[in-house]
């Protein structure tokens, strides 16, 4: 697996890759005559990813397969996960089918016949889903003499962000990651922060409410930019649990806050002067920078940084630079 690009990305992945939840999460979104020829009790999760590395700050994908009828169902699950849709969704979910269907005639020579893929894409973004939803959308002009000669497919869809927070179904620790996913580009994180610690109280498995917490902390305090160490330190400490795990992690986290804090400060800011020089090299190089690769700037740890920066003294284009 290539390196996780975004905090998006390393959320989807450690939520979503975990068993509990994509039996939950296929349960409510598969249609249910889908739902009655496969066998979920027979659910592979492979954390593979098919998504190029220029592609990575728009996509995270995972690929689910089950068995179906008398052959096996692929399900390929595609984060889109930036504040906008991404018009060119439909070409990358061609890519992994055609890529699917490489590899599968690689492990089974004899075949002459490719088992189906159900593409699934989940959206978070701030903006309506107004993309292509068929193949055939892509393409103009396609006169009717033309249309068999070109790729015909669709995908289903679960837009997050165009729920309401009732509508988000499943159980308690599926619920939490899908509005964890849908309130990171709230207004007001602290507090939506807050609202989703309290649904780990519900979380009836201790150790995962401890494995959950970590990577939810994370996600927000790197992916909203505006949580900081200091606010998730009051949040935990206004969490009323009695659990001895949950209160050991509290105290360890508020207490390695105490210890680390001026040392973090420190590598923080210096970390964000080194992205500001770094964007300031490449507006002046090669124009204003995209949001999005503002964002991977924002993102990247100091060694990335220093890579990027000594890059751009001889690269002739910013792909060159961030590849």
């Amino acid at each position: 697996m290539n390196e996780i690009a975004t905090p998006h990305d390393a959320f989807f992945r450690e939520s979503f890759g975990r068993r509990e939840i994509a039996l939950d999460f296929l349960r409510h979104q598969l249609p249910a005559e889908i739902l009655a020829d496969i066998d979920l009790g027979t659910l592979e999760i492979s954390k593979d990813t098919y998504v190029s590395t220029e592609l990575r700050s728009s996509y995270s994908d995972l690929v689910y397969r089950v068995r179906y009828r008398d052959g096996t169902l692929t399900i390929y699950l595609l984060f889109e996960h930036k504040s906008s849709p991404e018009h060119w969704t439909l070409l990358q979910l061609l890519r992994y089918i055609v890529a699917e269907g490489d590899q599968y005639r690689k492990q089974h020579p004899d075949a002459r016949q490719l088992p189906p893929v159900y593409p699934l894409v989940i959206y978070h973004g701030e903006r309506h889903w107004r993309v292509p939803r068929s193949f055939h959308e892509l393409v103009s002009p396609l006169p009717s003499s033309l249309a068999p000669f070109v790729p015909q497919f669709t995908y289903a869809l679960h837009d997050i962000s165009a729920r309401t927070d009732s509508e988000i179904k499943g159980e308690v620790l599926t619920r939490l990651v899908q509005l964890a996913m849908r309130w990171i580009f709230s207004t007001a994180p602290v507090e939506r922060l807050g609202d989703l610690l309290t649904l780990i109280e519900q979380v009836q498995d201790r150790a995962t409410a401890l494995e959950i917490l970590e990577s939810l902390l994370r996600y927000y305090v790197q992916g909203t930019g505006r949580v900081e160490e200091c606010d998730v330190r009051a949040l935990l400490q206004q969490i009323p649990t009695g659990d001895p795990i949950m209160q050991t992690y509290i105290d360890r986290y508020i207490e390695q806050g105490r210890q680390q804090g001026v040392t973090q400060g420190v590598e923080q800011g210096r970390r964000q002067g080194e992205a500001a020089m770094l964007l300031r090299l490449i507006d002046r190089k090669f124009g204003p920078p995209s949001q999005s690769v503002r964002d991977r700037v924002a993102n990247a740890d100091p060694e990335t940084l220093l890579r990027w920066s000594d890059r751009i003294l001889t690269a002739d284009s910013l792909d060159a630079v961030l590849h």
